[in-house]
């Protein structure tokens, strides 16, 4: 096998000959349905949940502008996926489209980061699904699942650990169930889930309104952000804790050491600040004296708590300069911040607590909300008309998504101090904390409501992500970069059915007995390298084929490609190293497949080693018809 070919590129007309052969599938989806996909996709756990983690922890009010450029980032690449997804209506995405630009080993780089983006994405989301279900059960006062069969038996705390989620592993089963029967089935399932989170998200925008207070958003003290030192605060006191020659310690003594320590590195500077903000007119001293009493309340009561508290300072400012570090991503480990640290100084205010660093990775945070919009470029194979309605759905539901995000996130920051936004469930609870809530039957039954709609929600995203993962199996399976069984299409129903049911069964596996907690970042570092690659690619493909029929073109291109690159390795940056070195190792792993496995099976590579004269034994099972690629 001739290492040269892992650059070898796969023709345009060659992706149009082979989506035109006899396991095409079967061209069901308009414009609308393919609208539907995007939106079904888009909104889901991301707006019921990430908004209120990034707004509480990240951004502050400013989570608005978060929002903001993850959607410009968003609809830079959206316009060149647009472009090639018109020019090439097949199935497989970003995967296809470096095949075609960047060379058979960058498609297999960016095939296997879908692979991380969806299967995986699909594992979270079925494991918080659970959640939700105990939520809504909880509202409607019906018993609730068993613990033992809400959570997954392999965790870090042996003292949560479960038997497993049984509620994900069902739900995965339905909807792999779904997905075989064939596309036009999941569209309309999709629709419907699509209109019930839709209501659910006008409901909140329009009955969040009438409590939504201005002040929120522009009055609360910066002093008042969650510090780089309270996330490490419950680290360090359970470990103090559990180094005393005691009986072990109760919640209770847990939570109250935990609040002296908080109450007691913040009183000082609090007080200065505070101060200031009362000489500039910014702060009433009514306001002024509520919070310190509320702080005293927290403080030490006795000379052994005061002393046991002082212990603890020490370490809890060092571990936190660490933890403002990793605030800044990739960029804090390399010491860039050092630099950039003064920014964050200039731009900090009551709407952007955390200055710009916060607005940047709340953005990276936020973007796990906006994945899905490239899910419809999977399905370009499926529509009747992908010139026109590929590009249509997939700058429609970006629109769309984009503009209920950032209203939903203006009214929960203003609705509710971003400091005490509920980072589980963000929305349910800033109704149920709104004065009057106990005695409200629209306010207690909104809970509800809103547990249904993430429900809605989520169910959506995990087909729409499930029905785009199968779809990517079967482009690299025609490819010859996986078995060739993962190609297979169902006679019957026109459905990729052996790779929707292999992955089926990894879901359900990964989602009732892992716990994920962080994936949801590395699945944004993943979609966001993705979003990174077609950006070039259609630059590229613009000075390789610049005669090539576009039906779409996307506008002043040199200009939207480069940019939409610059914005968002910028969010990758802001990313943890820890999510970087996730992406690096799933890589290595998949590379490792490569020259295992793909490389001594490509069809392309397969077909080159003919044309330069190696045995015909060393080239059956190409697919490639010499007289298309010429």
């Amino acid at each position: 096998m001739n290492w040269k070919h892992i650059f070898a590129r796969k023709d345009l007309e060659v992706l149009l000959a082979e989506a035109a052969g006899e396991h095409r599938l079967h061209r069901v989806l308009g414009p609308w349905s393919l609208t539907a996909l995007g939106v079904g996709c888009i909104i889901g756990a991301g707006i019921f949940v990430v908004t209120g983690r990034a707004a509480a922890l990240d951004a502050g009010p400013g989570v608005i502008l978060s929002y903001a450029i993850a959607g410009i980032g968003c609809a830079l690449a959206a316009l060149c996926y647009a472009e090639f997804a018109a020019m090439a209506p097949v199935a497989g995405s970003a995967y296809t489209y470096a095949y075609t630009t960047l060379g058979e080993v960058f498609a297999w780089i960016i095939g296997w980061d879908l692979i991380l983006e969806y299967a995986m994405g699909c594992a979270t989301v079925a494991s918080a699904w659970t959640n939700y279900f105990n939520s809504l059960l909880d509202a409607l006062h019906w018993p609730q699942i068993p613990y033992a069969l809400c959570n997954p038996p392999w965790t870090v705390d042996s003292s949560t650990a479960g038997i497993i989620n049984l509620p994900a592993v069902i739900l995965v089963g339905l909807i792999t169930v779904i997905l075989v029967l064939g596309i036009r089935e999941s569209a309309r399932t999709n629709a419907t889930l699509v209109s019930m989170k839709l209501v659910v998200v006008v409901f909140v925008i329009v009955l969040g309104v009438a409590y939504v207070k201005p002040s929120n958003w522009t009055s609360v003290p910066v002093s008042r952000r969650h510090l780089p030192e309270e996330k490490v605060v419950a680290e360090i006191v359970k470990e103090h804790l559990k180094g005393e020659n005691k009986p072990k310690p109760t919640d209770e003594r847990i939570a109250a050491l935990e609040s002296q320590v908080k109450a007691s590195y913040r009183k000082p500077w609090e007080i200065q600040e505070m101060e200031e903000l009362v000489q500039q007119g910014r702060m009433t001293p009514e306001t002024r004296e509520k919070r310190l009493a509320e702080l005293d309340v927290a403080m030490p009561k006795s000379a052994d708590e005061t002393d046991e508290v002082e212990k603890l300072l020490p370490e809890v400012k060092e571990k936190g300069k660490k933890k403002a570090v990793e605030s800044w991503g990739l960029l804090g480990t390399l010491g860039l911040n050092r630099w950039l640290t003064p920014i964050d100084e200039a731009t900090r205010s009551p709407f952007m607590p955390y200055g710009f660093s916060g607005i940047m990775l709340g953005a990276a945070i936020v973007f796990f909300a906006f994945i899905g919009f490239d899910s419809i470029s999977t399905h370009a194979e499926e529509a009747r008309n992908p010139q026109r309605d590929v590009p249509f759905g997939i700058l429609t539901s970006l629109f769309v998504c984009t503009l209920l995000y950032i209203i939903v996130a203006a009214v929960i920051t203003g609705m509710v101090p971003y400091p005490d936004i509920d980072v589980k469930s963000p929305i349910s609870t800033a109704f149920a904390q709104q004065p009057g809530a106990d005695k409200s039957l629209l306010l207690r039954g909104a809970t509800a409501l809103i547990s249904a709609g993430g429900l809605a929600g989520m169910t959506s995203v995990l087909l729409v992500l499930f029905l785009s993962q199968a779809r990517v199996f079967m482009a690299m399976s025609r490819d010859g970069l996986l078995p060739e069984i993962f190609g297979t299409v169902h006679p019957k129903f026109q459905t990729p059915h052996i790779a929707t049911m292999v992955t089926g069964a990894f879901i359900a596996v990964t989602a009732g007995l892992t716990p994920i907690k962080t994936l949801h970042e590395m699945v944004n570092i993943g979609t966001l390298l993705a979003f990174v690659m077609v950006c070039a690619a259609v630059f590229i493909l613009r000075y390789q084929r610049p005669n090539s029929v576009r039906p779409f073109r996307c506008p002043i291109i040199y200009v939207v490609a480069p940019l939409g690159i610059f914005v968002n390795v910028l969010m990758m940056l802001f990313l943890p190293v820890d999510s970087w070195l996730r992406l690096v190792g799933w890589l290595s792993i998949g590379m490792v497949i490569y020259f295992a496995y793909s490389l001594r099976h490509s069809h392309l590579a397969k077909h080159l080693m003919q044309e330069i004269g190696m045995p015909r034994k060393e080239v059956t099972g190409t697919k490639f018809d010499p007289e298309v690629v010429e």
